[in-house]
């Protein structure tokens, strides 16, 4: 079976809503994790990990 929706940037899971930043999608629920994050969250190095890929990604275009 085909996943439905676009692959998130952060989770690498398809999700159905979200946005696009650089022709990158980040799903609503990355989006509002990334947002409300504070700097000593469990997961914040990971998000900041994952979102230094839309430099590398618009670096190619």
């Amino acid at each position: 079976m085909q996943p439905t929706g676009e692959l998130c940037l952060i989770c690498e899971e398809y999700k159905e809503t979200g946005i696009h930043i650089l022709h990158q999608y980040i799903c609503m629920d990355c989006e509002k994790k990334i947002v409300s994050a504070e700097t000593n969250d469990e997961y914040y190095k990971h998000y900041l990990n994952q979102l230094r890929k839309l430099k590398l990604a618009n670096s190619s275009v």
